[in-house]
């Protein structure tokens, strides 16, 4: 048995599905489970990532283009011919036609609950996910919430989707970080609460600082890139009176990410909806106390171990900052809960599970 895992669209994209992509390969080739081929862009040179032991085949079809649909599946038929395998693990929703067992995972189903959160383009790639969906031998949903999406918006039958959960990367050693918080100059001082993640409407930042607004003290550090429809944060912003205790961060690699976790009083997520919610899982790792909604996938990924509120409820949101701020006993207590809840997850376990499904795929025992 082999697969190949199409890796194409990390010549584009950092963040996000390419984050899930490389950590998953990483923990492939760590625990031996299984070693694929990697599928790359052939303009893609940014191969520190990619583990020694691993092949990586060159695509000229890019991700994600118009003809891609037509295009892939004639170059992956060549690409065969020189480097078999008998499954395509597409990681980004969509598979292409071909003479192979197709796996793909799903993270989440927002765009299908709201289609205004995606441009044109996006709209024309992402809605042949439920074709993709029904032509794959396997599908990987990231959380039960996503699951039941699956089954429920795609019509996939249950027995066909695999639940295999993310987890958080072990945090930095301290030997190889700079012991401040990151970006200085561009951040406050300790203390400060901290959202960290893509900068769009479903992750319900104008309840963030409005929440802010009520909690006088908080320092709040905004990081992430901006994604679309900001919700015209500054000017909120400035209307609430809050401009001085907050912080953007726009740019945040993985040492970063690391740093702005490690020196958090809090992390914050109050999203409308998330497939599985990756940020809460780094901060407990870290032993940072978590405050979440508890919307979409939220309460199956923190358990007991997050303090949760009504997305929109931002009076509850501001209570709860105004508590960790002030009170370190409940801080530890709620860190020492979340490193429990955090050890529940790896890559290694999902590096198993993903070999299970490609079993699965082509009918292994």
């Amino acid at each position: 048995m082999k697969a190949l895992i199409d890796c194409r669209l990390m010549y584009y994209r950092k963040a996000g599905i390419t984050q899930y992509t490389r950590r998953l390969v990483r923990a492939m080739f760590s625990t031996g489970v299984h070693q694929p081929f990697l599928l790359l862009d052939r303009r893609d040179n940014n191969l520190g990532w990619v583990p020694a032991a691993a092949r990586v085949v060159r695509a000229i079809t890019p991700a994600h283009h118009r003809l891609e649909r037509w295009a892939l599946p004639l170059e992956l038929r060549v690409l065969n011919l020189r480097h078999p395998f008998d499954i395509l693990h597409s990681p980004d929703f969509i598979t292409c036609a071909g003479r192979f067992k197709k796996v793909i995972t799903i993270h989440d189903l927002y765009f299908m609950h709201n289609a205004s959160v995606m441009d044109s383009a996006g709209a024309g790639y992402y809605h042949a996910v439920g074709r993709s969906a029904r032509v794959a031998d396997q599908v990987i949903a990231v959380s039960d919430f996503t699951k039941s999406d699956i089954v429920q918006l795609l019509g996939v039958p249950a027995t066909k989707i695999m639940v295999v959960y993310e987890a958080a990367d072990e945090p930095r050693s301290r030997e190889t970080i700079s012991d401040g918080p990151a970006a200085a100059g561009n951040q406050p001082a300790e203390p400060y609460a901290l959202f960290l993640g893509t900068i769009e409407p479903r992750k319900n930042l104008p309840t963030l600082l409005r929440a802010l607004a009520l909690a006088p003290g908080v320092r709040l550090v905004l990081a992430g890139a901006a994604g679309w429809g900001d919700d015209n944060l500054d000017a909120l912003a400035r209307e609430l009176r809050v401009v001085d205790r907050l912080t953007f961060v726009p740019q945040v690699d993985d040492a970063e990410r690391d740093r702005l976790l490690r020196h958090a009083r809090c992390l914050v997520l109050p999203s409308l909806y998330e497939g599985f919610g990756l940020p809460p899982l780094e901060a407990m790792a870290r032993g940072v106390p978590v405050i979440c909604s508890n919307a979409g996938s939220l309460p199956e990924v923190v358990g007991d171990a997050a303090f949760m509120h009504d997305p929109l409820d931002h009076a509850a949101l501001a209570a709860h900052l105004a508590l960790l701020w002030s009170d370190p006993g409940v801080r530890d207590n709620l860190a020492a809960k979340g490193r429990a809840q955090q050890a529940r997850f790896s890559w290694e376990r999902a590096a198993g599970l993903t070999e299970a499904v490609y079993r699965r795929a082509i009918g292994a025992p």
